[in-house]
Formats: C-alpha cells, structure tokens, sequence
C-alpha cells in the first residue's frame, strides 16, 4: 500500500516535526509533503501527527509504522552503497586465466597489489597451457587471459602489453656466457631444454633455427618456458625462453645472454568480444601491463650493468 518514497518522508516529518524542515531535507516543496501525509493518512484509515503548538507530534500508530519500515531503510542504504562501491570499481570479481610462464614471472605481484587496494573484488587465477587459456575466455568461463605468442580466435579481442624477447639462459662458467649474442650454430650440439617444437614458441623458436640453417632439436621438451628455466637452474644444459621467464630464476651461477637472430613474443590480454569487458577487468589488465613494462625495463637495464 505504501511505496518506500511515501516511508521516507513520513520518517521526515516525525524527525523534524515539521513540513517545512521535512521539505528542505528531502528537497521537496512544503505543499508536496502536506499531501503526501493527508494520502498517506487517508490510505490507512488513521491519523499520523497530532498538532501541539505548531508542531507535529507522531501518534503511536506512526511510530509502530516506522519502526517496521527500519528494515526497509537499511536495505536501501545498502543497496545504494553497493551501487556506489560497483560505480567506483571497489567491489566485483575477475576471473584470470594464464599461461604458466605469466603466472610465475608477473602475476602473483599484480594480484597482491590489486587485493590490497581494492580487498572486495574477488579474483581467481587459472593456469593452463595456451589452448586451454584461449578457450575459456571463449566460453566466458574467465574474464581476461593473459598469453604469450597468441594465435587468432574470432571470438577474442587481443591487446598487445608488450614484447618479449628470446633470450639464452646458461650457467656462468659455460662457453656461452663469454660470448655478447648466442646464435642457433652456437647452440648445436649443447645439451638444450626448451618447449617443444608442437607448441607455438617451440615452433617459432625452431622456425629462427631453420633459417639459420639449423635444427632445433631440444634435448629435453618443456610445454612452458619457466620449466625449462628451472630445468637449467637445477644445473642441467641452456635454454632458450623469454626475458621475464629467465629473469625470475636468475640467480649467482646463471646468466642471460641475447639471442641472434631476433626473436620475440608478443604478450597479450585476450578478452571476450561477446561482451564488454568490466571495469575492475580492464583496471586490472592496466596494472598487469605496468608491472610487465617495470619488470621489462629492470631486465634491460640487470642485462647492460652485467659486468660478465
């Protein structure tokens, strides 16, 4: 029978005692909260206010009303405070898939980051190889992935974050570290780890082989490239992978050297073209890409001071 706007301005007039002091707190006219009380009164068959020197003195009866109708208050706050943390971006869920490489080297820090500054947001993290990755922002069961060396899907939008370079990883007494680039002759009859050529970055790395006039031919076959960096920081062979993957194992003992010809990989966030993609997602795709430019930019820079 009553709608909660009628509520509000009954609460008003028993608070301020007054139509004109109700009026100015809702920002309605004296004259519209007169008659919203006589409709009020006349739809419930009773008398809300007893007039006592000018002022309105609720009856027991309104009073009872309202204090059923608390409730109804508090719901809408509610309500109206969760409306405003989804307009400021400070609540809400992102759900992320990755490649393992992404996982290990970039996305632990930006996902601390961002739940220390906005601790309502849900997020989730998924790692799976490429294919798996692609297909579950396809099927809208992710939000954003984050991939290196992406192939096509007419279902997904890719921005490209940045690109990664192919680098040597190797242990600092091997004959590689004394030389400025490594080149696919340098690497032929060494003990390589690296991915395998069935997957996309084996294949491109084997393409740099091929036109070199090389096999590549790794002797042992990762399916992501931070396993191959940690198959060589366990002191077994070289390997070729991208610069964040050799950055995050480095340690005394190992080295990265450059790799000739040029190589690199594109580092994307795939997103759903089905659907816009939310603001807390698209908050968290920025931060990512800062996080890989910084990192980028410290592996650069670790690389020129190198003094081996």
């Amino acid at each position: 029978m009553l709608n909660l706007r009628q509520l509000e301005i009954l609460r008003a007039v028993v608070q301020y005692r007054t139509t004109v002091g109700a009026a100015e707190r809702l920002g309605m006219s004296q004259p519209s909260v007169s008659n919203t009380i006589r409709h009020i009164e006349t739809v419930l068959g009773f008398p809300l206010f007893e007039r006592v020197s000018n002022r309105l003195v609720p009856t027991e009866e309104a009073l009872i009303l309202l204090e059923e109708a608390d409730p109804l208050f508090l719901l809408r706050d509610a309500v109206n405070q969760r409306a405003a943390d989804l307009r400021r971006g400070q609540i809400g869920r992102i759900r992320i898939a990755s490649t393992a490489e992404l996982s290990e080297a970039v996305l632990p820090g930006v996902i601390a980051g961002y739940a220390r500054a906005y601790p309502k947001v849900q997020i989730s993290l998924e790692t799976r190889p490429l294919d798996g990755v692609l297909q579950v922002v396809e099927n809208g069961l992710a939000d954003v992935a984050f991939v290196i060396a992406a192939y096509e899907r007419q279902a997904l939008d890719y921005e490209t974050l940045a690109e990664l370079r192919a680098v040597c990883l190797c242990p600092a007494d091997d004959p590689l570290a004394r030389l400025e680039a490594v080149t696919p002759r340098d690497l032929i009859g060494r003990q390589m780890v690296g991915p395998q050529v069935s997957n996309r970055i084996g294949l491109m790395i084997a393409d740099s082989f091929r036109a070199s006039g090389h096999v590549y031919s790794p002797a042992i076959e990762t399916r992501f490239m931070n396993a191959a960096a940690r198959v060589v920081r366990e002191g077994c062979g070289v390997t070729l992978i991208d610069e964040l993957s050799a950055h995050t194992v480095l340690r005394p003992g190992l080295v990265v050297r450059a790799y000739e010809p040029a190589l690199s990989f594109e580092l994307t966030a795939a997103t759903s073209r089905a659907k816009t993609t939310s603001r807390q997602t698209r908050r968290l795709i920025t931060a990512f890409a800062e996080k890989v430019r910084a990192q980028i930019a410290e592996v650069r820079a670790e690389a020129r001071r190198d003094p081996s």
